[in-house]
Formats: C-alpha cells, structure tokens, sequence
C-alpha cells in the first residue's frame, strides 16, 4: 500500500495538475481570505481554555479551544487532500496512543498485532499527503481524544470503529469534487484500507458475525457534516471556506 501511494504521488507531481493547485493554498492564500471575509463556516468552539484528561493520555485538550484551522475549497483538489489530511492525522495519533498504551492496556496480544498494523497504515496516510501537499499547502491538526480510555479495549475498539466510519464517510464525500484523475486513484486507494480498518475493529468487537459489513454501501457525508463530527477530536477551530453548492447523495441518503 506504502509503495502504490508513493507511485501516485509521483505520478501527480510529473503531470504537474497538482503543483499548479498548491501555490493557491499557500500561506498568503490563508490570509487573503481571512482579510477579505469570504465566505467561512467556522464551527462554534467549544471552549477557550485548553485541558488535560489523565485518562485519556497526552494532550487532551478541549475540542475547538484553539487556533482556527481553515481549509478553502477554492483551492480544489488541494482542499480534498488537506480535508484528507486533517482526517489522517486524527487516524494516526488515535492509533499511536493505542500501541503507547499497551503496557497498560487489556488489549489482547493478537489484537494489539493488529491495532499495532492499523497503526503503521495512518501513519503511511499522514506521511503521504504532508508530503504531496508540501509545506506551504500543508495543514498542522492537533488531535484530542477526551473521554476515551485508551487502557480499556471496549473504549477503544468504540472510538476506533467511530472514527474509522468517520473518514470512510468523509472521504466518500469528498471525492465527488475532486477533478485531477491522479488524486481520485490515491484517495480510492487510501479509503479501500479505511475500509479494511473498519472491517477489522467491527469483527474484534463482534467476531464472526455480520458486524463486518452492517450494510452493502457505506455513509456519503457533504463537508460540512463531517466538519461537525471531525470538530469533536480536533483542538483546532475546523473552519471552510467556499464550499461547494453541490452534493450528490450515496445510496444511504442522509449525507
């Protein structure tokens, strides 16, 4: 998986589609529309004094007690992958805290095998798109899990399966606007193994039943709706700019 994303990486950077879209995210770009007051949805923050939760490990801040986080969908393919981005990060420190908590946890050896693989897969994800977008189109979150006992497998496979459906959702959603036929490959690629990790959590939490795959589709959500969701592990204030008018309902509905 690690080598079919670099080669689509490099495949959007030889035909330069990419590059091009890079240079409107830039950090000027960020204030431009802050100054210039487009149009922002930023989500209401929750707080403005940042905390600490002993059970939840590291830096568990207060959801959206911090610096606003914007991403303009002006900017295209960009957005997608900074939205993506965003989502991954979230993946990754989740899974982190996971494997860093083991000596402590009630986590099985064999499930911490693979809690351990999950882990090394946000990780590529993270890595890939920090990388694609570069430094000036990059967009630093800071994840908080408040309320989630990384000690305790039940808390943790709950949490795990709600945010593995998170991105399942949120990357369905967004693809819809990508337009480069290089970025659409790697973020089909990148939510087939989301798809996967879900997979895996539902069956450890409910083995050998139809738990692996609740329903023949899965959830389609419009930005927006997964802003809403995405705010709740995110000390950031998430905010959007330009959002597309447009959404094309999954099979669900409900998006």
């Amino acid at each position: 998986m690690t080598d079919d994303i670099a080669r689509g990486a490099q495949a959007m950077d030889t035909n330069g589609s990419l590059a091009t879209r890079r240079a409107t995210s830039s950090r000027r770009e960020f204030l431009r529309v802050l100054g210039l007051g487009a149009t922002i949805a930023l989500l209401p923050g929750i707080g403005v004094a940042c905390g600490s939760d002993t059970a939840t490990g590291p830096t568990s801040a207060i959801p959206g007690s911090g610096e606003p986080l914007l991403i303009d969908f002006e900017a295209g393919d960009v957005a997608i992958l900074q939205l993506a981005s965003v989502m991954e990060q979230i993946e990754a420190e989740f899974y982190a805290r996971v494997v860093a908590a083991f000596g402590t946890s009630n986590i099985p050896a064999g499930e911490q095998a693979t809690f351990t693989e999950i882990r090394d897969h946000e990780l590529a994800h993270r890595a890939y798109l920090d990388g694609t977008l570069g430094t000036d189109a990059a967009r630093t979150a800071t994840a908080t899990f408040r309320g989630v006992d990384f000690a305790d497998r039940t808390a943790v496979l709950t949490a795990a399966q709600a945010i593995e459906d998170l991105g399942i959702a949120t990357y369905n959603g967004a693809a819809q606007y990508l337009t480069g036929t290089d970025t659409l490959l790697v973020v089909a690629k990148i939510v087939s193994v989301e798809g996967r990790h879900s997979a895996a959590i539902r069956d450890l939490k409910d083995a050998k039943s139809a738990a692996f795959s609740p329903d023949p589709s899965g959830d389609v959500w419009r930005p927006a709706k997964s802003a809403a969701s995405i705010q709740t592990y995110l000390v950031d204030k998430l905010g959007f700019a330009n959002i597309p008018a447009t959404f094309i309902q999954g099979p669900k509905g409900g998006g």
